[in-house]
This record gives C-alpha cells, structure tokens and sequence, in this order.
C-alpha cells in the first residue's frame, strides 16, 4: 500500500521548496520520512513494503524537504522521484527519474509518530556497535549503552571522561603522566575504538570532534576486534554530509578560558562529494592547581563521495596538545590529605605534552538488496613528553611523602589497522539469518625513551615551595611491537517475530615482541546470545561470551605475564515506547577473569596481576523524551567485586554508581526554545590500594545549565559542580589521588548558518 504523509494541519507555514533548519534523530526511514514532511510541510509518498527493515538518519542543517529526503536515502538502493503536482515519491533506484511518474493507488495515514523541534535526541533506537550491521536496539541480545550526538550537544562534557560517565564508564588515573584508564564493569582498559578501529588519539582529541559514543559491555564485541573483559568503548567521529551543515561556536569559561570550534560540512554540487571540517583551538590562563593552563589545537578533515550503492570517505586528524598536572594529593591515615590547592608540588611549568596525526578511510559497497562490503584503515602517529615533579612513596600509613622525583617520560606510538567485512542476510519463510564475517590487521610499535637523569627534590606538601623546571633528558630506548590477525563470523537469527538467535566465533592470531620475551598463539572466543520479545516494544536478552587479551607489560623483576582470560553470563530487559522517543535498558551481569593485569604503584612503568578477580552486578539506563520538552538521560548501577592483591589490598572503583543528566525546554510563547538542564553525578566510597592502604570517599556532584536556542543560534551557559563540592577521582596510587575541579563556569554561544 502506498502511504501518503500530507500532514498539513501539523506543518509549519512555510513552502516546501524554502530551506529550513532540520534536526532528526537516526531511526527507521519510514519515521524519518514521516519527520521530513511534518516539519516541512513538504508530502513525501513511499511503500511501506519498500522501506521496511531500512534505517536513516542523522539529519542535521539547513536544507529543503527534497534534500532533506535524499539524505535520508543514500546508501539505501532507493531514490527520489518528484511528481507533477510536487509530491516527493519514493521509488527504487532504478525508477527514478521521471517527474511524470504516475503512482499507485493512495491509502490513508497511519498514525503518525513524531517529537518536536525541541527534540535534543537523547534516545537511542538503533545501533551497528555490536554487530557492524544496523539493528533495532529492541534486537540486541547484549547491553550496550550509547551517548548520543544530542547528549553530547546539550551537555558539552569538558572532557572524554565526563562524557563516558554517562555511559556507567570511571575514570582511573594511576600517574598524572600517564593516559587515563576506563573502568567498564571493575574491569580497567586503556583501548578506545575510532570508528571501529583502535585508535592512539583518544585521550588527546576533544569531544567536539565527536559525534557519538557507545559503551558494549562485555567481551565479544565485534569493535576493533576487542575482547577484554568488561567491554569495549567505541567513538564515532563527525563525518562528511551532502547537506550544509555549518556552524562556530565560541566558549569562555573560568581560569580565563577561550575555546573557538568551527564545524563546517556540505557538499558539493550534486556529484555525490560532501566534506567535513572541524577545527578548535582551546586555552587557559592557569589551572585549580596554580600550574599554567592548557592549550589544544585540533583539525579534523575529510572528503565524502557516494551514490545509491556506494560510499567512500576520506580524512586526516591532527592535534597538539599541553595539558597542566591536574590537582592531587596523597593518603595519609587511609584517608585523603586536605592540601594547599593553588600550591603545585613542582614547578608552575609541570606539563604533560602531546601530538599525533591520523589518517583514515572508509568505504562500503552495496552488492545487492542483501550484501554489502566494507573497507575501512587507519594509520596513526602518537608522540606524548611529560616533565613534572611528583610525591614520592610514603614509608607507612600515618606517614606523609616528604619528597618529590623528578618524573620524566617520552613515548611514541605507530598503529596501523585495517577492518574488511562482508554483511548480509538470507531469509526462509519465517527465519532470517544476518551475517558478518570480517577479517582485520593491527599493528603497532611503541617506543619508551626512559630519562637518562633523575633529580630529586625535599618537599613539604603542606607548603610546598616552586622547584626547578623540569627538563627531559632522553636515556635507555625501548620498543615493542604487536601483531594481530583477527578473523570473525557472526549470524543472528531471526525466528519469526519475536526470538533472535545471535552466535560468533572469532580467531585472533597474534605475536608481540617484547624487549625480553616473546609472545605468541592463536585464540578462540565464542559468544552465544538469545532475545525473545515479549511485546514488539518490550525484549528479554541474554547471553554467554568469552574474552581474550594480550598483556604487553612486566613485572618488576623483569618476567612477562600472562593473557587475561575471561568470560561473562548477562541477562536483562530492553523497551521503547510506541513513539521511539523514549528507551530503557536493565541488566545483570558476572564476569569471571583470570591473569587480570593491574599497573605496579610501587614501580611505575611496571604491573602486577590478580590470579582471578570476579565481578558481578546489575545496571539501569533510561534514555529520551519523558515527556514533550523533557528529555533525560539516566545511569544506576551497583555490583560487587572479589579479587585480592598480594599484600592483601583489595583494588576495586566504587561500587555504586548514578548519574544524570535531564533538560526541559519551553515549546511555546516568547520563551519558546529557553530552558534549563540539570546533572547529578554520585558515586560510592572505593577501596585502593598502593604502597598503603587507603579509601577514597563517595561524594555527590550537581552541575547545571541554563539555554536559548534558537532557529540561527544557541546560547547556553553551565555551572559544574555547581556547591564547589571537594572530590576526589578513582585512583591506584596512594602517593597520587586526583583533586577533581571545583566550580567552574562556562559560557558558549553557536551560530548556525
């Protein structure tokens, strides 16, 4: 049946042929094309039978409704015909063409399911995360977790840390030299995935260059062919649109902050080429530690081309980077030590220094209604310095450092990836099998330039004194290298219209030179999931999966260590509401890991491991539109971990975890497109463990914001950790535990244009 969608008496009062501002969520292309017409006017025809089991989406900028539906058909083996009386029709492509086209017979409306303009898009309805083939996240047998482009536009998190939060993700930090850690369900990993390749840049690139984030839990998700123990973050950079999509904005904050980021895409003429470019440069005056202030200057560009089957992209990163040593402190009777804030414990100067450039490209290549394939490589080059002083070990518990070592160290980073997958899908009567078998190439070397001096100081951290610079001297050189052949073969099954069956097996060849030992071997790990919907908005799930993941360091005398081995049981329950604006996620979980890796706090640059630590706990997410301007976004989780260290401490990142993030926006009168949004980040006490024991307190932080946007601009003004409540981040050192900031003020104004 044809569907005709003239919804003329919920239009705007436009014509359909002017340019207009559009902001629409990814989701079905029969939603998104109901979408276009409401908020244009402009009626769009189609088949249901035509587009059903297709998706599109985002649609972002200033375009016509034509436009605006084009987009929504790339890559889908569909295009656009223009009737006489200028209906946009919807054919196969093949059809297209002829503006006098006659169609088939009319029928009515179906209900229409739509949100408003105001829609900042926190809900998520589909997802290729898991299975790199678009699915209704109804049809996912793992929990998985997504920040989206709308969550992360209306809460403009400062950091990639602060962003991950809101996908249940901790940040460690176990040296202020050293990148961060990411603890998904109490399992610690430094591996981000760009697009679904590793990537080396991720602590360096600023959120703005981002357009999503999804947080897999679990270890058989097939991004980056990463397998670790409590899953897998994967980042999605902003990509090249055929429709303009232009806008700077400009952001002062406190410490004397200046941020400028300028985000252009479009295309050109109707060739089928769009681009991206996205540049920011961001400075401070100073820091809360009384350091000197960072500066980051990023640029992001690529090139685009495609037609009804094909799509190929094209881009380069480049960055570089100062940050200052964040504020921190030590543990002092098992507690931490209330410490001079504007003071350093070094030198003013004390940084940690960064640059990398990155190459890519995708590609994909649609071989029929069914079958796809997709190419997609990446080559990165990742140098970071660091020269500060740091607090030495204290000798015991009630003991307080005395002095300061000059902390020095210089890495390099070459990785080359590269992802081939063939996807498609077969049917037979009621079962239909989704396949993807996929082959990928990593390899990367790592350089470590040890200081050939180290200088130590006396120092009081109660009132400390300024010390001399620190100066990098570069001494002994070490490398390692690391090679993997990933091959994997997934196929979900769906059985009628309620069960899916998903089941993937993956090889990983791997060997890594190490300066003394050589590792090497072939591993399977399997994964076996099941789904049973009990309504078409409401999912059971569950599933079993093993993980594997090679561990590059040493231990303090010098030996290697062993894999990490592991394996989770998860169940849970999945819904949307009717209207796909609105979608919750519950889940219970153990994980099982053997040979678990953990960084030496005694003996930096070195690690330990636990013989097996067991983890085990249930989480909540809610995430959209409550109700017409009110959208939400909300994480909960508690668990319990069993694992002991040697000496008998007990590692661990606190137990219970909440956070928040909701906004309502006026939809009506002269305050129409104001609002306010306000977040709430809690977290429990956690034991830690380091030279002496010690805990770090739970605390609960209040940030809010306050916003006007409108059609051409969009200001919005936050206020984080809004009572300057004194908190402390997850750490493994007791000589270092991070002074998270106090309040902080930014204001940020957009121009689209």
């Amino acid at each position: 049946m044809l569907i005709v969608l003239s919804m003329a008496q919920q239009a705007h009062a436009v014509a359909a042929d002017e340019p207009q501002r559009l902001h629409i969520e990814r989701s079905t292309l029969e939603h998104v094309l109901m979408e276009i017409t409401r908020l244009s006017g402009q009626p769009v025809s189609f088949a249901s039978s035509l587009v059903k089991d297709r998706w599109a989406g985002p649609i972002d900028g200033t375009m016509t409704a034509a436009d605006a539906a084009r987009l929504a058909l790339q890559n889908s083996g569909l295009a656009l015909s223009v009737l006489p009386d200028g209906t946009l029709t919807v054919v196969a492509a093949g059809s297209a063409g002829t503006p006098d086209a006659q169609p088939r017979d009319i029928g009515a409306l179906p209900p229409s399911e739509v949100h408003g303009v105001g829609d900042t898009g926190f809900a998520v309805l589909s997802s290729s995360a898991i299975t790199r083939v678009e699915m209704p996240m109804t049809s996912m047998p793992h929990a998985i977790n997504t920040v989206t482009r709308g969550l992360l536009a209306s809460q403009q998190p400062p950091s990639l840390n602060a962003a991950l939060a809101q996908a249940g993700v901790a940040s460690v930090l176990a040296d202020p030299t050293a990148p961060p850690l990411y603890a998904i369900r109490g399992y610690l990993t430094n591996t981000i995935s760009v697009d679904g390749l590793p990537d080396k840049l991720a602590s360096l690139r600023p959120v703005d260059a981002l357009e999503e984030i999804d947080v897999i839990k679990g270890p058989n998700a097939d991004v980056a062919s990463v397998t670790m123990a409590g899953g897998a973050i994967n980042a999605s950079l902003k990509a090249p649109t055929a429709v303009a999509q232009r806008s700077i904005a400009m952001e002062i904050s406190s410490h004397t902050g200046r941020k400028v980021v300028a985000d252009l895409a479009g295309g050109f003429g109707g060739n089928g080429l769009s681009y991206r470019f996205v540049g920011l440069n961001d400075t401070t005056a100073d820091s809360d530690a009384g350091y000197a202030g960072h500066r980051v200057s990023y640029v992001h560009a690529a090139l685009g081309w495609n037609d009804s089957a094909t799509s190929i992209t094209a881009g380069i990163e480049s960055l570089t980077s100062r940050q200052p040593l964040p504020p921190a402190t030590f543990a002092l009777g098992g507690a931490p030590a209330r410490v001079p804030m504007q003071l350093p414990f070094g030198n003013v100067d004390d940084r940690v220094e960064g640059s990398g450039t990155r190459v890519y490209y995708t590609a994909s290549r649609n071989l029929s209604d069914d079958w796809a394939i997709h190419s997609r490589a990446s080559y990165e080059s990742v140098r970071e310095e660091s020269a500060q002083w740091d607090l030495g070990s204290a000798s015991s518990y009630n003991a307080m450092p005395n002095n300061t070592i000059c902390g020095l160290r210089q890495t390099e980073s070459h990785l080359w990836a590269m992802s081939n997958e063939l996807t498609g899908s077969l049917s037979h009567n009621a079962v239909r099998h989704t396949f993807t078998l996929g082959w990928e190439e990593i390899q990367e070397r790592q350089n470590l330039t040890k200081p050939g001096f180290i200088a130590q100081a006396t120092q009081d951290p109660f009132a400390p004194v300024p010390l001399p610079a620190a100066t990098f001297i570069p001494g002994n050189r070490l490398s390692q290298t690391l090679r993997q052949s990933i091959f994997r073969l997934r196929d979900h099954v769906s059985i009628g219209d309620r069960w899916e069956v998903s089941g993937s097996i993956r090889a990983n060849n791997y060997v890594a030179v190490l300066p003394h030992t050589q590792l090497k071997g072939v591993v399977w790990t399997p994964a076996v999931g099941v789904l049973y919907k009990l309504t078409p908005s409401t999912a059971w799930f569950a599933d079993y999966m093993r993980g594997f993941q090679i561990n590059t360091g040493y231990f303090y005398d010098g030996t290697g260590m062993q894999p990490e081995r592991s394996r989770q049981v998860e169940t849970g329950l999945r819904w949307e509401n009717a209207h796909h604006t609105l979608t919750a996620q519950a889940a219970l979980y153990r994980i099982d890991a053997k040979n678990v890796s953990l960084a030496d706090v005694s003996h930096p640059g070195y690690y330990t491991q636990l013989a097996e630590q067991t983890n085990q706990g249930v989480e909540l997410s809610m995430q959209g539109t409550v109700v017409r301007g009110w959208e939400a976004s909300l994480w909960l989780s508690a668990s319990r971990m069993s694992a002991r260290l040697p000496g008998g401490y007990v590692p661990g990142v606190p137990a219970r975890n909440a956070a928040l993030w909701t906004t309502y926006t006026m939809q009506s009168g002269v305050l129409a497109g104001s609002g306010m949004g306000l977040g709430i980040s809690a977290q429990g006490r956690a034991d830690a463990h380091g030279d002496v024991s010690f805990r770090v307190p739970g605390a609960v932080r209040v940030d809010s914001s306050l916003f006007w946007h409108r059609k051409r601009w969009r200001i919005d003004l936050f206020a984080r950790n809004l009572f300057n409540v004194h908190t402390y981040g997850n750490t493994l050192s007791s000589s270092y535990i991070p002074i998270l900031p106090g309040r902080t003020l930014a204001l940020r104004l957009t121009h689209n244009f």
